[in-house]
């Protein structure tokens, strides 16, 4: 039975593996297919996912990328994706997102480049271990 589900489903299910056996699938696709495991390992963590970062974890982001990149991509984020980190950021960080949220329209591209500047360093920390997304809601020590 061939797998209707597409680079989402696969991603997903990827994403319900540990660590290690994601990287080994993603591996043995990487040797036959370089595209599409680049193409999974982005599917399987979105901007929108960010909304599981811990407080740490999102001071610790802040450190690497430009708040107004982060600003722009919360443009078309989810309100409960805005809030978090609306709620878990300083006042001046807040002022400083709110005043390009509030701003003038943006193009998309300009918003998705914005967007995949952020994940580029998020998929970088992830894959060092500096930062884990809890998408399963168990409180991370």
């Amino acid at each position: 039975m061939p797998f209707k589900g597409g680079i989402k489903a696969a991603a997903e299910m990827l994403s319900g593996l540990d660590r290690e056996g994601q990287e080994r699938i993603l591996l043995d696709i990487a040797k036959k297919d370089p595209k599409m495991a680049e193409e999974l390992r982005k599917t399987m963590v979105t901007f929108e996912d960010l909304k599981y970062l811990t407080v740490k974890m999102i001071s610790e982001l802040l450190r690497e990328i430009d708040v107004d990149d982060l600003a722009r991509g919360l443009r078309t984020a989810s309100q409960e994706m805005k809030s978090h980190i609306l709620s878990n950021v300083s006042s001046s960080i807040q002022k400083d997102i709110e005043s390009i949220l509030l701003g003038p329209p943006l193009s998309v591209n300009k918003v998705n480049e914005s967007v995949e500047k952020v994940m580029e360093v998020v998929r970088k920390k992830l894959e060092k271990g500096e930062l884990v997304i809890n998408k399963d809601g168990e409180q991370l020590v």
